[in-house]
């Protein structure tokens, strides 16, 4: 855990989960390319895997943690809850809220982090660690729960929907074919189009798309590779096919997005 940092002005990636808690100023925090309007008493949860930028002109202040899956996951119990938890896995938008409720005891959670990390190594210090985060967590969840808007009653569709984007986010570069989905979710193409459009106004397809979307982008701000490197690895077999794929979803080239960032 740390104070605001003041060198993470470019986008970066990174394999570890983030919690930000902001206390004072305002400013603008980019994450997967999308900006957000940083206020006081907000937090804002990003997973491992996300692209984010600090504002080079920003005025904010806050905590930030930071901590990998291998330190929270000691159980079975751990990885469900990190899976599945809408903190880092929010299907409709980015995990950033007002905290209403619960702004001290969570600062305050934050601060305990700080002590404990300051404190000499010894056997309690990571269960000491475990627990803090679990509690920091499970009071953002209750946060979410108690603000009027923000619940929503998952139905039937939803769930289809949820489990159709987790296994397009995780076999995405190997498999763009709907029909590939339908067959692992064992629904029909029209179940599954009726869902995803009662879940998030898209067709399946346009998820797939996204997905991809999304991942080029990723490696285009990041990563050190090429564009024909990135093409290939995003599955497709000609670099001008993705050059088009791109152009038509972004409006511009893989170069020209480079080049923009």
């Amino acid at each position: 855990m740390s104070r605001k940092p003041h060198k993470l002005f470019q986008p970066h990636r990174t394999d570890f989960f983030q919690i930000y808690l902001f206390t004072d100023g305002v400013g603008i925090h980019t994450v997967d390319f999308e900006p957000i309007e940083v206020s006081p008493s907000h937090i804002l949860f990003i997973s491992k895997g996300q692209v984010h930028a600090f504002d080079p002109n920003e005025t904010y202040d806050g905590k930030a943690l930071i901590f990998t899956e291998e330190f929270f996951c000691r159980t079975d119990f751990d990885r469900k809850f990190l899976q599945s938890t809408l903190l880092f896995n929010n299907n409709f938008s980015q995990s950033y809220f007002k905290i209403n409720n619960n702004f001290n005891k969570l600062n305050e959670l934050f601060s305990e982090v700080l002590e404990e990390l300051k404190y000499k190594s010894d056997n309690k210090k990571g269960d000491i660690l475990h627990n803090l985060l679990y509690r920091l967590l499970l009071l953002s969840e209750r946060e979410v729960d108690d603000q009027t808007g923000i619940k929503r009653k998952i139905s039937t569709p939803d769930l289809l929907s949820f489990r159709f984007k987790q296994e397009v986010n995780i076999k995405f570069k190997n498999y763009k074919n709907t029909g590939f989905y339908t067959k692992l979710l064992n629904v029909s193409l029209r179940s599954l189009q009726l869902a995803t459009s009662s879940t998030f106004n898209k067709t399946p397809k346009e998820i797939i798309n996204d997905r991809i979307l999304l991942e080029a982008k990723r490696m285009l701000a990041y990563d050190e590779l090429s564009v024909k490197q990135i093409a290939y690895d995003l599955g497709f077999q000609e670099t001008t096919n993705f050059n088009k794929f791109f152009k038509l979803k972004s409006g511009l080239t893989p170069t020209e997005f480079k080049r923009k960032l």
